[in-house]
């Protein structure tokens, strides 16, 4: 039997070709409803403003998969058949933005554009379908979030599929609110397609798409149906070419890995933190009281995502962006009765202090790294470390074929294995990968080890090289349940 020739990388993007036409198609045919309100206008210049001024850009560096988006935009770098790391769509995206770009700084300045139509496509959603007021809120929420204006600044597969399903939701909402049915059907698939072409998760929020329709019922779906049948084959096309690459990474992990995660919250933060939870609470009855149809399938979304991406032993904040479709009804439901409005502080201050942590950690040096570790901790040379088994993953100390990683502290036996290897004493040497907000992610990583075990900060480590900083922390015992939000720990280092 002959091999199967392996794919070429425009057999496995295809699908996004036609989901683009429809989405073309759609928007040409609802032009006439892209009227934004004045004070929406307002909401997406704050929002610039926050993610242009307020994010330290001067930092920002191309990490991870992220620098290998930015090779295939140079022109470096060929394309591929894709996958899950490396998506098909996203490749050629970049490729032919390379053409008429010649900066690599415009895959950001492309990244916040998109970052400000998904909030205008969520405003307008909600104001379809509910008022004015909710819809600002939900902007407002959107524009100020810390975790949607760090992904904004990223050319990661993030904030583009989140538009992309904003945009899907925008046109539902449309066809709902009684726009010309067959454009808008076709604007809903296509936009769904390729959130889903350009990020699997995107599949997730199918279910709440198709409640709203169920819910409010749109007429002539003759003419709507279609195009929302069509770009679900094809978004099912395109999940199925990706994922033909290779099993997901983490596939054989997903039972373990949902019961280490259930119980950790520090990835919706600030929403983690308890101070919100009454807002968010009273601001979701009001909301599914005034618009049920609309409120409860996005509402249901925040716990949705958050159990289907529990099942990735790499959790972390870019797979719950998603989840400001159903806080932006929830904070929009504060608006709807004069009582409630004092409830949106328990909001805004949790999410100013947490743009004040995105500032201080956005890309930080190890120079800034080692400012913030504790003063009153012994520094000691890397030499001087004892002869535990030690969780590291920097070049520096330790040859890359010999590292340990947060991954070897997931399951509790590997742990304790590596704690018996080092003589009853097991390290980590946390580095500025763990301190620091990029999109590597590693931070996510931190924060979990952080909650599933009890850690000690025992001393700074300085060298091999010059400029090389790391903070020992002592692993301890590994927690009962991770039942907790970012709480103390999280916030250490």
């Amino acid at each position: 039997m002959s091999p199967v020739a392996p794919l070429e990388p425009w057999q496995t993007a295809w699908p996004a070709l036609p989901a683009l036409l429809m989405v073309a198609w759609g928007v040409w045919g609802l032009r006439r409803e892209l009227k934004p309100a004045r004070w929406g206008a307002l909401v997406l210049l704050l929002a610039l403003l926050v993610r242009v001024v307020w994010v330290p850009l001067e930092r920002h560096e191309f990490d991870g998969h992220e620098a290998e988006y930015r090779d295939l935009f140079l022109g470096t770098r060929a394309l591929s058949r894709g996958g899950t790391l490396l998506y098909p769509a996203m490749q050629w995206l970049y490729a032919g933005l390379g053409i008429v770009l010649d900066d690599p700084r415009g895959l950001i300045a492309f990244s916040t554009g998109i970052s400000l139509v998904g909030i205008a496509a969520t405003m307008g959603a909600v104001r379809r379908l509910w008022a004015p007021g909710p819809a600002l809120a939900a902007g407002l929420l959107m524009a100020l979030w810390g975790d949607a204006v760090f992904w904004s600044s990223s050319a990661y597969n993030v904030i583009l599929p989140h538009t992309l399903l904003a945009v899907g939701l925008w046109a539902l909402a449309a066809l709902i609110d009684g726009a010309r049915p067959g454009a808008a059907g076709a604007l809903a698939g296509g936009a769904f397609a390729l959130a889903v072409a350009t990020r699997v998760e995107g599949a997730l929020v199918a279910p709440a798409a198709l409640a709203l329709l169920g819910l409010y019922r749109p007429p002539a779906p003759g003419r709507w149906a279609p195009g929302l049948v069509l770009g679900g084959l094809l978004g099912v096309a395109a999940m199925a070419l990706v994922l033909s690459a290779g099993e997901a990474p983490g596939a054989d992990a997903r039972a373990a890995s949902f019961w280490m995660n259930l119980g950790i919250l520090a990835y919706f933060a600030p929403f983690d933190a308890p101070i919100t939870w009454p807002a968010l609470a009273v601001g979701a009855a009001i909301a599914v009281i005034e618009r049920p149809k609309l409120a409860v399938p996005l509402l249901l979304l925040i716990p949705g995502l958050h159990l289907a991406s529990a099942t990735f032993d790499d959790y972390g904040v870019r797979h719950l962006l998603n989840v400001g479709f159903g806080l932006g009804v929830a904070a929009g439901g504060l608006t709807a009765r004069r009582w409630a409005w004092p409830l949106a502080l328990m909001l805004i201050v949790p999410m100013m202090q947490d743009l004040g942590e995105l500032r201080r950690r956005y890309y930080a040096s190890e120079e800034r790294f080692a400012e913030a570790l504790d003063p009153a901790l012994p520094r000691i040379e890397v030499g001087e470390l004892p002869a535990c088994a030690l969780i590291v993953e920097d070049f520096r100390v330790v040859p890359e074929d010999k590292q340990r990683s947060h991954f070897n502290l997931l399951d509790a036996a590997e742990a304790e294995a590596l704690r018996a290897e080092g003589g009853g004493c097991l390290w980590w040497l946390y580095g500025v990968q763990d301190h620091r907000l990029s999109s590597r992610a590693v931070r996510d990583r931190a924060i979990r080890t952080m909650l599933l075990y009890e850690t000690k900060p025992v001393a700074v480590v300085i060298g091999p090289e010059r400029g090389y900083v790391g903070l020992t922390m002592e692993i301890g015992n590994r927690r009962a349940l991770p039942l907790v939000p970012a709480l103390a720990p999280v916030e250490s280092p």
